[in-house]
């Protein structure tokens, strides 16, 4: 398999992909991230107060815990508003696992709307099946990558807990068109590129949370032009949300046209990001420090113009454009604040 399972602080269940040398959340926790992340910075829960129509993006779905937050804390504060999430995420096998871990945190009714949408495109038990059973020993290498911040899963706990939710909770939904007291929640799941999705999207939101791996590792969603992407689908009122604080993101975003602020840190010293359209509804801007790195070597943002540039070709392209950079280095500027 190419990631495995891991608990987090908060109870809930994560993912260690093995390709990318990444976690799918913090230590905190996926539900803890979600909540603090995505939901509460956002203003979300204020916007749906007022509202009868709520249209998410979430762009890197992976194992659900942002959508499913959101909709959740959403229909406790007006459980009459019609709510529409569109999804985005490359990888099914990663989808069919979304239904394993994390539902324990939402009530049946919220996980069938998501089981019933996935369903459509994703044989969830033939995946799940598949990785039971090809589930290999959990290696030195692998341990050693994971850090202890992470309590790894091993495959026989892996197995039975699969085994144990699918048969109680999802075998017995017979049909994928189960009845669902979640009648107000739609979902749309795209599984594909990101990048080829926006392009060909006629859909504008409310309210984007952005959440692909770290930008050092998979630039690819994170450059100048597919922001611009975002902005071109986000409306005049809504945010993106990030938990990224890194200078060529908040660059990026602001050469796509975005106005940007910062959320408050959670499970790291660092804050995350958020972005308007309208740099009036930045409540808690940059300080001096973050906006003067976004001016150094450090702030040059990832650039795809074409939209179809690998990891490597951007992360190449960004690494020749700061060495041939006049800009001051961001050790440099860091030492100069401290005079």
């Amino acid at each position: 398999m190419s990631f495995y399972p891991i608990q987090t602080e908060d109870g809930t269940v994560s993912l260690y992909n093995i390709d990318v040398n990444d976690v799918y959340h913090s230590k905190v926790g996926a539900y803890t991230e979600a909540l603090n992340k995505y939901v509460f910075p956002s203003g979300i829960l204020e916007f749906a107060r007022t509202n009868h129509q709520l249209d998410i993006l979430d762009v890197c779905y992976g194992l659900g815990y942002n959508s499913r937050t959101a909709v959740n804390e959403v229909l406790k504060v007006n459980p009459e508003i019609n709510v529409n999430i569109t999804a985005v995420e490359i990888d099914p096998v990663v989808l069919a696992f979304s239904i394993i871990f994390g539902s324990e945190c939402f009530n049946d009714d919220l996980n069938v709307v998501f089981f019933r949408e996935i369903s459509k495109q994703v044989d969830i038990q033939k995946t799940i099946k598949y990785h039971i059973n090809n589930t290999a020993n959990i290696s030195p290498d692998i341990k050693n990558k994971i850090t202890e911040k992470y309590k790894l899963i091993h495959p026989d706990a892996v197995e039975a807990k699969l085994h144990n939710i699918y048969y109680r909770s999802i075998s017995t939904r017979n049909s994928i068109d189960i009845e669902s007291n979640c009648s107000k929640v739609f979902v749309e799941l795209l599984i594909n590129d990101a990048r080829t999705v926006f392009q060909n999207l006629n859909k504008n939101f409310d309210f984007i949370f952005h959440d692909p791996f770290t930008p050092s590792k998979t630039p690819v969603l994170w450059t100048v032009e597919f922001f611009k992407l975002l902005y071109k689908h986000l409306r005049d009122t809504g945010n993106v949300t990030t938990y990224s604080s890194a200078a060529p993101v908040r660059a990026g975003m602001i050469e796509a046209g975005f106005f940007v602020g910062q959320t408050k840190p959670i499970g790291k010293k660092t804050s995350g990001t958020i972005a308007y359209k309208n740099p009036e509804l930045v409540k808690n801007k940059l300080s001096v420090k973050e906006s003067g790195l976004l001016e150094t070597k450090a702030g040059i943002p990832y650039m795809d113009e074409t939209l179809d540039k690998t990891n490597e070709e951007i992360l190449k392209h960004r690494e020749f454009a700061q060495m041939n950079s006049n800009r001051i280095s961001s050790g440099r500027f860091l030492k100069s604040l401290k005079k």
